[in-house]
């Protein structure tokens, strides 16, 4: 072999391995669909689920998963039971690697029981149990329980498993957490049940009782999840065996068959397929359900890596953006796409208006993914700028969105308790304990963010406090509370004003998730997981809170 050749080998063999090994990653998908359960009223069965499974996996091949990592369980094929589901979730977190997709789809009926899935424990709260073919009702009154379902700290920790073997998981879940079991006509199923529903009285838990969530980071995950935590979502009927289905899967197939770029445009399409849909039927705006998105959306689909992109939308009255100051976008901002630009400009808490500068936009959809050039780029610490563009918002006014406190115990004093609002509390020294609790009392959902600010030391995001959480807070679901807390203790070593910051916004039905500005790049305090939820709300409300104080030795 000649030298020359010899030389030019290892570029070679890196030319011809370069495909292999950006084709090593594989796509793998879990589908399940429960539709029968003989242990319960035939009433409570769903029709739908097993055609759902059956339309998820023609889409998936369409797609270019391979047949034969495409597992099923359904009431057509291997059957939904719990300990096959587990032990298939369990295989899936030893033999995946990383960089490889796993879809995980449920269709179903869940119900909630007390502590709500996924958030930090609280009295009256709920969490979702996802009913299995083998699901179950054992014991007597008084002293029931709930057999052979699999509850969603299951469900989180199998995918928090995932997440640390690098694994892209994207969560499906055509099922919904409903605090009762109404039914509907029109030709609708409701895919929710209430404790009651299936003869079990569901027992409450202690506050931080065993099987709390545990949860790790997920940087690569991302969920469509068909409901909020105190909706329900429906399901077409139909005569025909097989005809009946999941309308939210319907939506998530009919998006995905419009080739979209990234989870985020599938995510926009899923809900414009959803509320049209939903709208066939006549229902009221009020009864639609809320899809939630969560985790990196911004990622290609099937892929790794993330660009950010703005959805630029095109409505009657001219293009807008459905973010705003709230989320760090300022008036004279650039978004651009093809050769297409526009200007922002009357720039709101929530909402942005553009104006066309150049380039034609006849042919661009009715969303649109553009990239945003601020006005003005800041230098310096990422925190810093953080904080910046936090005390740079101007005040909110009007009736409060959540009620958020804090209670201050200073070491020999009496304990203090007032509003989370703008204002300073003074000096603080070391060994303080700071306590924060929010509650959404309202109606409706609510998206929140929540996080610390020094002006020393790093940053810390409070709410949501994973990667990969929703930053919506529901409301409180029936006789229950809808509250977030944490404790902080002033420590050090890094001394000086430090502020507690919370921004929040009324959710929007169907909405992808905030920007908000004060959380981005911030890492999570502790693992302690967020929770989702929304609704329809005035475009504009908005609340902002700095407290701030000088930390002391």
């Amino acid at each position: 072999m000649s030298a020359s050749l010899r030389a030019l080998l290892p570029a070679l063999l890196a030319t011809l391995l370069c495909p292999l090994l950006a084709q090593g990653a594989q796509r793998h998908a879990l589908l399940i669909g429960v539709s029968e359960l003989p242990a319960m009223a035939r009433s409570h069965w769903l029709p739908g689920p097993a055609s759902d499974v059956a339309a998820m996996r023609a889409a998936l091949l369409q797609q270019g998963f391979e047949a034969d990592q495409i597992d099923t369980f359904s009431d057509q094929g291997q059957l939904p039971v719990r300990n096959a589901i587990l032990a298939r979730l369990a295989q899936l977190e030893k033999t995946l690697a990383p960089d490889d997709v796993l879809l995980l789809y449920w269709s179903g009926h869940s119900v909630l029981a007390p502590v709500y899935p996924g958030q930090a424990p609280a009295p009256m709260a709920r969490r979702s149990m996802l009913l299995t073919r083998d699901s179950r009702v054992a014991g007597v009154s008084g002293r029931q329980r709930l057999e052979n379902s699999i509850s969603s700290v299951e469900i989180g920790r199998a995918i928090d498993a995932m997440s640390a073997r690098q694994v892209q998981v994207l969560a499906v879940f055509d099922t919904c957490h409903a605090a009762a079991g109404t039914r509907a006509g029109d030709q609708l199923l409701w895919r929710g049940l209430a404790p009651a529903d299936i003869g079990w009285s569901a027992p409450g838990q202690r506050a931080n009782g065993a099987g709390a969530p545990v949860a790790g980071m997920r940087p690569r995950f991302v969920g469509f999840f068909a409901a909020e935590a105190q909706q329900r979502t429906p399901e077409a009927r139909s005569t025909q065996p097989g005809q009946a289905a999941g309308l939210f899967t319907q939506a998530v197939i009919a998006a995905l068959q419009k080739q979209p770029t990234s989870y985020a445009s599938w995510a926009a399409g899923i809900t414009e397929q959803y509320q049209a849909a939903l709208g066939s039927f006549q229902l009221p705006r009020s009864a639609w359900p809320s899809p939630v998105y969560a985790g990196a959306l911004d990622t290609p689909l099937w892929q790794s890596g993330s660009a950010l992109l703005w959805p630029v939308r095109r409505l009657a009255q001219g293009w807008q953006l459905p973010y705003g100051l709230l989320d760090g976008v300022h008036n004279g901002d650039l978004f651009e796409l093809a050769g297409v630009r526009w200007r922002a400009g009357g720039t709101g808490w929530n909402s942005t208006g553009l104006t066309l500068l150049a380039g034609d936009a006849t042919l661009l959809k009715t969303t649109s993914w553009a990239v945003r050039k601020p006005l003005s780029v800041q230098a310096g610490n990422v925190d810093q700028r953080r904080l910046a563009e936090l005390l740079a918002l101007p005040a909110s006014h009007g009736a409060a969105l959540l009620d958020a406190r804090v209670e201050v115990s200073v070491p020999g004093q009496p304990v203090r308790q007032l509003p989370l609002a703008d204002a300073s509390l003074g000096a603080l020294p070391a060994g303080t304990r700071i306590r924060l609790s929010v509650e959404n009392r309202g109606s409706g959902s609510v998206d929140l963010a929540l996080a610390y600010l020094p002006q020393h030391g790093t940053a810390m995001r409070i709410y949501p406090a994973l990667d990969g959480d929703s930053n919506r807070m529901p409301p409180a679901i029936g006789a229950g509370i809808s509250r977030f807390e944490r404790n902080f203790v002033i420590t050090g070593p890094d001394f000086g004003v430090e502020w507690l910051a919370l921004v929040a916004a009324p959710a929007v039905n169907g909405s992808l998730p905030r920007r908000f500005a004060l959380l981005e790049q911030l890492h999570a305090a502790t693992p302690t997981r967020g929770s989702d939820a929304g609704a329809i709300a005035a475009p504009e409300l908005a609340q902002v809170a700095r407290l701030s104080w000088t930390s002391v030795k």
